[in-house]
């Protein structure tokens, strides 16, 4: 739920500064939520510039990788709201494991190969 702030525009941030507050009068929120709300908001908007030139400042392989997090970061969020908190942890560290298990596999595989590429040389000497 907390990446749904991504997706929105700025001209849709008045919208929402208005219900946070229709919230508040109506007592479906808390004040210290509507706070946290409302302070989130104000400090996406004052950082956003410096976001944007510290993107623009790194090197094009930092910045995919960067877009990677987040890409995994919005698919967390989605299962998360989708499944349900556990659940989703859950399966991110099974997805974690699987990551794992496959990186030891390929350097095991890489090792096993340049045994066998120094076997086939000492052979064919």
């Amino acid at each position: 739920m907390q990446w749904m702030w991504l997706f929105l525009p700025d001209e849709a941030l008045v919208l929402v500064i208005a219900l946070i507050g229709l919230g508040l009068m109506a007592g479906l929120l808390r004040p210290r939520s509507a706070g946290q709300l409302l302070g989130g908001i104000v400090l996406m908007l004052l950082l956003t510039p410096f976001a944007e030139s510290l993107v623009a400042w790194l090197p094009g392989w930092v910045t995919l990788v960067l877009l990677a997090g987040i890409a995994l970061a919005v698919i967390r969020g989605f299962f998360r709201l989708v499944l349900g908190s556990r659940a989703a942890d859950n399966m991110v560290g099974s997805l974690a494991a699987d990551v794992v298990r496959t990186a030891f596999r390929g350097v095991f595989f890489l090792f096993t190969l340049l045994l066998r590429f120094i076997g086939w040389m000492s052979w064919r000497i």
